[in-house]
């Protein structure tokens, strides 16, 4: 695994988050976007193992959607005899039960593997998730057997934070093992989160920002043994700050990795941090046994257990959402496109895209129009939990989903095409809703109406047209969910 890949772990939870949002418009049986569960599993794809040691796995399942999960199981499938695998505790050989899972929350597992020779260099067995008859996730996991030397860094779970605006907060002490065969190189510490938290690691010597990827490095004068294991000292804790700025309440992630880095890159790194004073940034050993790129760091037998990703949350922060209004303004026969929908007068950000506060704007149309082509991010119905999935573009009422974070002053607009008819209208509006951060309702609502002067004959709608709304966006959302994750399949749960 490349450095790049390695850190895209930390953002990985939020970009399957957003993709699948940005994908529901709207899944086949799915009532509401806002209370259904998501789940999904993240589990590493291959899995190294030194002959005649054994390997334990962490996994977990995420539901990333706004409901509750119910009743589902985990499945352990085609698993090679030879293969020494010792399921998570609570469950069977075969699987294991989930009973519930509420929204946002995740189950975790461990599971061990240690493969004797009566299996091939590379074996592989599946992991899925299912509920009923249907599947909702699934991995095949590779078990590759070597005979090489090589450094195993894992790091332990980092618990969720919840960080006051302006505000630092400090981690538990970190824990860091070696599991491999053979001694790690020097110890780095990477430190990332999500835009509206940050590292708060300036008053270490041995820390720098890393303008690269963004985050910050620690370099320590430490190595870690096979089977040796230490913790970060809690007279150094790492931290992590939420900007003065952050809008909320969101929970941002966050992670730290374990890296093992090249003797050409430390050196350099002290060279440049040779005059910095301040703390120094170490570990306690617990048991015994320029920027950053991919040159600088050593080879790991299993690098996707080097990262533990948690969340900070940041609290309420009030962003006054204002409807934009607009006129169907021409001559009867005249087709005229209108763009409304919401205008973000601050003093905040809204927060990133997520289900628990999910931005819409409810646009209803003025009568005497004939819409020819509603914008690709609206769907017929009047509000997330109330879609109308047999609509046509003879409905009146639409609701558009606000997909992007709206900074103070920012606006999200969907455009709207119809043809003015002969004859008296009656105003239509826009309405936003769905954020908890808007507490000023005096401006949630504006007209949208029509001034007309002739009178001509108009051709109907054709149905046809709607289908590029919802379908395209559906299909986009979820063919860029898939590649993001390549084998992992995303169904939405009843």
């Amino acid at each position: 695994m490349s450095l790049r890949a390695l850190l895209r772990r930390l953002a990985l939870p939020p970009l399957a988050a957003g993709l699948a949002v940005a994908g529901l418009a709207l899944p086949a049986r799915a009532d509401s976007i806002t209370d259904f569960p998501l789940l999904v599993l993240d589990l590493t794809e291959t899995i190294t193992v030194v002959d005649g040691q054994s390997k334990t796995v962490a996994f977990s399942v995420d539901n990333l959607g706004g409901g509750t999960a119910q009743n589902t199981i985990v499945r352990f499938g085609s698993v090679p005899a030879g293969l020494g695998f010792v399921p998570p505790t609570g469950c069977t050989v075969t699987e294991c039960k989930l009973d519930k899972l509420a929204a946002g929350a995740k189950q975790s597992y461990t599971f061990t593997v240690k493969p004797d020779t009566t299996v091939p260099l590379t074996s592989s067995f599946e992991v899925t998730l299912v509920t009923g008859f249907e599947e909702l996730d699934g991995i095949q996991v590779q078990v590759v057997r070597t005979t090489k030397a090589g450094a195993d860094l894992e790091i332990g779970a980092i618990k969720d934070l919840k960080v006051g605006r302006g505000k630092s907060a400090n981690l538990p002490p970190v824990a860091i093992r070696n599991t491999g065969s053979a001694p790690s190189k020097t110890l780095g510490l990477f430190l990332g989160a999500q835009d509206g938290v940050a590292p708060d690691m300036d008053r270490y010597r041995n820390c720098e920002l890393d303008t690269d990827e963004g985050g910050v490095i620690c370099v320590l004068d430490q190595t870690l043994a096979p089977g040796q294991s230490a913790s970060v000292d809690p007279a150094t804790p790492l931290a992590f700050k939420v900007g003065k700025d952050t809008p909320g309440p969101a929970s941002y992630y966050a992670g730290v990795a374990a890296l093992g880095l090249t003797d050409k890159y430390v050196a350099a790194f002290a060279k440049r941090n040779a005059g910095k004073t301040g703390d120094k940034l170490a570990l306690k050993s617990t048991s015994s046994a320029a920027s950053l790129t991919d040159g600088d760091v050593d080879d790991d037998l299993n690098p996707d257990d080097n990262v533990a990703s948690f969340k900070v949350t940041a609290p309420m922060a009030a962003a006054d959402g204002k409807a934009v209004g607009g006129v169907f303004s021409g001559a009867a026969g005249d087709r005229v496109t209108v763009k409304v929908g919401t205008q973000n007068l601050g003093p905040f950000a809204t927060v990133p895209l997520n289900f628990t506060s999910l931005q819409y704007v409810h646009v209803q149309l003025p009568t005497g129009i004939t819409l020819t082509k509603p914008d690709e991010l609206c769907l017929p119905g009047t509000s997330p939990d109330d879609i109308d999935l047999a609509g046509t573009l003879a409905s009146r009422d639409w609701v558009c989903l606000v997909l992007g974070q709206l900074h103070k002053g920012d606006q999200s607009l969907f455009a709207f095409t119809a043809s003015i008819g002969d004859g008296s209208h009656d105003a239509g509006f826009v309405q936003t809703a769905g954020s908890v951060q808007d507490t000023v309702s005096g401006n949630n609502r504006a007209a949208l109406t029509v001034e007309a002067q002739d009178s001509l004959p108009l051709t109907g709608p054709s149905a046809g047209l709607l289908a590029g709304g919802g379908a395209l966006l559906l299909a986009a959302g979820l063919f860029a969910l898939r590649m993001a994750r390549r084998r992992r399949i995303i169904t939405v749960v009843d």
